[in-house]
């Protein structure tokens, strides 16, 4: 075999498996609108039947749907999500999204993010994030999506999800999260959910809340009324840490591009948290994006980052 006429086979191959990763966000375009999936109040009413102090659930975020790029990867995290169920270990409630659902919050975008999140095996949440309220987005959520600040127990726990979009919290909004903390005190765990961190956990992150005056308030009450878990989107990567006793996540690797180095969590990811009782156990799961994604964009992010670090 001439190497001509190898090359020519590796091509065709690629192209052949491009294609073929294609396919299912081509499906899920030719998929016609079924029932719409339940609303967040809907879905905590589903929930207030659970027993038992064992169960998981399943943090994700910034699938940004809408755009091919996003809605082939979220494609990717979602099969991977509905793959926990062969564990068979504990039940696993629900998944939460952290927001930027959309990609510009359009009629396009939420019909594509319903699509989606009909083909989760479990109830799925969704905070609202700064992206879905573009372009009339505010209605499109209330209407597809319901209640953008609400609380609610599932078995031993207590969670509470926040909107701050704005990169900031009102006077009520502070009022309100007191109050739902104050009433998670007799539960045993207590999360709390929100689409911009209050504090971002990449050093070179051109996004720092830290120097704003409600990320501080709001951290110091997730320590005083002891918190377990702060989850998060909005930077497209995976990072944690814990300050004042509170363990903070950034999960936005749900579909959107990753821009940082793999290296440093710029990379597709959803979050399993485990709960046993007194105990909480979490892990991250990296998700490979599509193959067709991989020969346009990452490998070529990849390869930038590679020759940045062995130059600098």
């Amino acid at each position: 075999m001439t190497m001509k006429r190898f090359i020519k086979i590796i091509l065709i191959a690629i192209l052949v498996l491009a294609i073929y990763s294609l396919m299912p966000v081509a499906w899920l375009y030719l998929k016609p609108q079924g029932p719409l999936p339940p609303t967040n109040s809907q879905t905590i009413d589903s929930l207030k039947t659970n027993k038992g102090k064992y169960f998981e659930f399943i943090v994700f975020g910034d699938c940004h749907s809408g755009l091919v790029l996003d809605d082939s990867a979220t494609l990717r995290v979602v099969k991977m999500i509905n793959r926990e169920l062969r564990y068979k270990k504990i039940p696993i409630d629900f998944v939460m999204v952290t927001g930027d659902l959309t990609f510009r919050g359009t009629e396009w975008d939420y019909k594509n993010y319903n699509k989606i999140r009909s083909l989760i095996r479990w109830p799925v949440l969704s905070a609202i994030g700064n992206h879905d309220d573009d372009n009339g987005g505010e209605t499109r959520f209330d209407k597809y999506i319901g209640a953008r600040e609400f609380s609610f127990r599932n078995r031993n726990s207590y969670f509470i999800v926040v909107d701050n979009i704005t990169n900031d919290m009102t006077e009520t909004q502070f009022e309100k999260l007191e109050e739902d903390l104050k009433i998670a005190q007799d539960y045993k765990h207590r999360f709390v959910i929100l689409h911009k961190p209050p504090m971002s956990l990449y050093q070179q992150s051109w996004y720092k809340p830290e120097t704003s005056s409600w990320s501080y308030r709001f951290m110091k009450l997730c320590e005083r009324y002891k918190v377990d878990m702060v989850f998060s989107g909005h930077e497209h990567m995976f990072k944690t840490n814990s300050y004042g006793g509170v363990r903070y996540f950034m999960s936005g690797g749900g579909g959107m591009i990753t821009k940082t180095p793999e290296a440093d969590g710029g990379y597709l990811n959803y979050l399993v948290i485990r709960v046993y009782k007194d105990y909480l156990d979490y892990e991250v799961r990296k998700v490979h994006p599509p193959f067709w994604e991989v020969i346009t964009y990452y490998m070529w992010k990849n390869l930038v980052f590679f020759i940045r670090d062995a130059i600098l």
